[in-house]
């Protein structure tokens, strides 16, 4: 999900498109040693969507890894599953968006838990000092 817009729009042939930082929430694979139920991580990444068919589809570098991302928070409105390294990079969601998100009405996206999640977001990850003078360069 966009918690901030450098752009969006449609191309000449009617595809959507849009850029800009993107929350994504994360899901350790099934393969890692992790036991219990562990709790949904969040990182914000700047990402491009382009549309894909029907879907909105991009991806997002944490680390070494490249992460192939669709619609909301990656994967449709669900967690992305992740690799150990790339979960632990992660901040964990409060208990309370874990709720609003598990109850919030979303199908393959974001549901009545949006405008929460992106205050969240927006608070728990400030924009760098870099992307801050980018942003002022273009001006």
């Amino acid at each position: 999900m966009f918690i901030t817009t450098k752009y969006s729009g449609y191309n000449r042939h009617g595809e959507q498109s849009a850029a800009g930082r993107f929350l994504i929430l994360m899901q350790p694979n099934f393969d890692t040693k992790l036991t219990g139920k562990q709790p949904l991580r969040a990182v914000v990444r700047y990402v491009r969507l382009r549309q894909l068919g029907h879907f909105m589809m991009g991806s997002a570098r944490i680390g070494k890894h490249r992460l192939s991302l669709s619609g909301s928070y990656g994967g449709d409105g669900l967690p992305v599953s992740v690799p150990d390294e790339v979960y632990q990079s992660g901040v964990e969601l409060p208990q309370e968006l874990y709720d609003a998100w598990n109850n919030g009405g979303g199908w393959n996206g974001a549901g009545s838990e949006a405008p929460a999640m992106r205050a969240w977001a927006l608070a728990t990850f400030p924009r760098t000092k870099a992307q801050i003078l980018r942003s002022l360069r273009s001006i």
